[in-house]
């Protein structure tokens, strides 16, 4: 397994997934190409260059750019809008307009380990980036430096910050520096390298506040997700989500035919290579631009799969240039539609849908606004039909959460869609999936990095909620340590989803449930949605609509 803290990649033999909705032969249904940005402060608020931009391509229609202030809020919105298409079943490519990787012999240098993905923890835990967007990405840079004898490699700076160890200017450096450029800058030499940190073009500050961003968005979708080409190789991927480095200026002469009157070039530069590789992808050519350059040594790949990471399309750009002329369109102005826009009226019949169409009457009074809610988050009235609970869940549930017990979640989505305004001060939301220790644990245990993860739980699960919205592994691990004496939570939510394990897991749970209320919901379904909804009811009722 490569990295610290990332599952492994699937076999090398794995077979590439036709898809039909974007056309025959397509890896992906949705294309997001995302321009970053490593702003010290908040962008403007009315739009503008050099700040976070991107642009989504799907079903043959690219919508208009969109411009995020902050980090916080692209990382919000791109996980909402990744996450709305995965569970629609579509696949996601999401293209980043930095390098994914440094040059040979950089990670080892600065972390001790050959390997992209240790680097990545490495400046993860060492990247201080704030709501706000105040980072301290030159003391980050400075930290490399120090890696390093003489003066560098990472330089430019404003010349009034005080960064003794990062120059102003590249001939400021000497000393004992790794390479200038990785192998894919030879392909592509217009590319500014990872060590400008500062000036026109430069990337090495993206890089530094934007690859923590990629490791979030690539744990909060955990087994989905996969990064190229550290996870899957110079091949085309299989992943429902596949996070990949792009150079927007590959596609350079057609932005500047196609930049629309008074349109920011940042937004030209996303809209037009989210169209280009959409429309590849349509005509089932996208595939072989994950195979990289062609001529390329084995010893050369294989760096870049370890170390240097690669340019989607770099090599092919003949390919990439030659997507189809046919423009997609933008979302089309329409006769404004008549449907309710009161939020609290759109919730009000909702539940008066719920109350109508799905039989309650079997629940005792106060489970029926948790069963509800799950009705709510996933829209099928049938799995009413398929609760199973213990006839003390809700009150048991509820003492605890009012007493100020944490509530322990399986993964980072489940705590997402938890409305905190609505627990009290000490109810602690703690997840453990992405714990540094996690992966070594999970090779000890043998079993899954979510089962890993709730080993951690143990100073933590006495009267606690536990909440399992993804992981079937996770549950049956739980009830493995309940079996060997572990102290009691408050209540089980068992939610796993998916195909292996889920259904069987849950019925473990209600078989024996080891003296914990609980409540579950049977077979394959389930989900972080709905997990998070149970304790949003239990939390609020219905009076809390989020």
């Amino acid at each position: 397994m490569k990295g610290e803290d990332f599952p492994s990649s699937p076999q090398e033999g794995h077979s590439v997934k036709s898809r039909t909705r974007s056309g025959p032969g397509a890896l992906f249904d949705v294309h997001i190409i995302v321009d970053w940005s490593a702003r010290n402060a908040p962008s403007p608020a009315r739009p503008s260059k050099d700040a976070i931009w991107w642009a989504v391509a799907q079903d043959g229609v690219v919508g208009d750019p969109e411009y995020a202030r902050t980090r916080k809020d692209a990382l919000d919105r791109l996980s909402a809008r990744i996450e709305a298409a995965l569970a629609g079943g579509l696949k996601v490519l999401v293209g980043f307009d930095f390098p994914f990787g440094y040059p040979e012999g950089v990670a080892e240098r600065v972390c001790g380990k050959a390997d992209a993905l240790a680097l990545w923890h490495w400046i993860s835990e060492h990247i201080c980036d704030g709501p706000d967007n105040a980072n301290n990405r030159f003391d980050v840079a400075s930290e490399i430096n120090k890696a390093y004898d003489g003066i560098g490699p990472m330089w430019g700076r404003p010349a009034t910050w005080d960064v003794p160890e990062v120059p102003i200017t590249a001939t400021e450096r000497f000393g004992d520096h790794p390479p200038e450029r990785r192998i894919v800058e030879a392909v592509v030499p217009r590319a500014k390298t990872v060590w400008q940190m500062a000036y026109a073009g430069s990337v090495g500050s993206q890089v530094l506040v934007g690859v923590p961003a990629v490791k979030t968005l690539r744990e909060r979708f955990d087994e989905q997700a996969q990064i190229w080409p550290f996870e899957t190789g110079l091949k085309a991927p299989n992943a429902d989500l596949v996070l990949a480095e792009i150079y927007p200026s590959l596609l350079a002469d057609r932005i500047a035919s196609e930049q629309r009157d008074d349109e920011i070039l940042d937004a030209a530069q996303v809209r037009v290579n989210a169209q280009a590789y959409h429309d590849l992808d349509r005509g089932g050519e996208l595939a072989n631009l994950f195979y990289a350059a062609h001529g390329l040594s084995e010893k050369d790949r294989q760096t870049i799969v370890t170390e240097e990471a690669w340019i989607l399309g770099a090599g092919h750009e003949a390919t990439l240039l030659a997507a189809s002329p046919e423009k997609l369109t933008p979302t089309p102005q329409i006769q404004e539609l008549r449907y309710e826009r009161d939020p609290a009226a759109i919730y009000r019949q909702s539940f008066e849908i719920v109350k109508r169409e799905a039989r309650l009457q079997r629940f005792p009074d106060n489970l029926q606004p948790v069963i509800t809610r799950l009705i709510h988050a996933c829209g099928m009235v049938e799995i009413a039909d398929r609760i199973d609970y213990a006839p003390d869940f809700v009150a048991q549930a509820d003492t605890s959460l009012r007493s100020g017990a944490p509530i322990l979640c399986d993964c980072e989505m489940v705590r997402s869609g938890i409305i905190t305004r609505n627990l009290s001060k000490d109810n602690q939301i703690i997840v453990t999936l992405n714990d540094p220790s996690v992966p070594d644990l999970a090779k000890r245990i043998r079993n899954t990095r979510s089962a890993a993860a709730v080993e951690l739980w143990r100073d933590h699960i006495e009267g606690a909620i536990v909440v399992i919205g993804n992981a079937p592994t996770a549950l049956f691990h739980l009830l493995e340590l309940l079996d060997r004496g572990w102290p009691k939570p408050a209540a089980i939510l068992g939610f796993p989803v998916g195909f292996v394990g889920a259904a069987e897991s849950k019925a473990a749970l209600a078989a024996n449930p080891r003296g914990v209320p609980y409540i579950a919901l049977k077979g394959r379904k389930g989900g972080s949605a709905i997990a998070s909804a149970a304790v949003n009811a239990l939390v609020a009722g219905l009076e809390g609509h989020g």
